[in-house]
């Protein structure tokens, strides 16, 4: 079989690829949500900032963003971290500078907050290497 100039091909994909990637996909959600739901559960008796693990909570709850395909702005974020909204921006700053979250957006009350490929890529070795159970 001969291709023309215009002709491309086109790797074949297995529904069998789909299905294990939505799979893997599924795990590491259920996996993420135990964490965040560990974390939360945990800041309920220790609400001091000494024991508090804000960072790892609001990097959780942007791979579950980032897996759920659901944009969170930076009021949301820290919301749903009960976080004060000082608070909430002095974390995204220090994450932005690490190189883990990016904002987008011009509109100060319309920014979206996200993972940089680095920090979905560490977030996805962190939760697949953590223990089931």
């Amino acid at each position: 079989m001969t291709f023309g100039a215009n002709d491309f091909a086109r790797a074949a994909r297995d529904d069998a690829d789909n299905a294990r990637v939505e799979a893997a996909n599924a795990k590491l959600e259920t996996k993420a949500q135990r964490l965040l739901d560990l974390t939360k559960r945990r800041d309920t008796y220790f609400r001091q900032s000494i024991m508090a693990d804000r960072t790892m909570a609001v990097m959780l709850s942007l791979f579950l963003a980032e897996l759920k395909a659901v944009p969170l702005t930076e009021a949301t974020l820290a919301l749903i971290n009960l976080l004060e909204d000082d608070e909430g921006r002095g974390v995204v700053e220090s994450l932005i500078h690490a190189g883990l979250v990016v904002v987008t957006g011009a509109n100060p009350d319309r920014r979206t907050v996200g993972l940089t490929p680095l920090g979905s890529a560490r977030m996805r070795s962190f939760i697949s290497d953590y223990p089931d159970t």
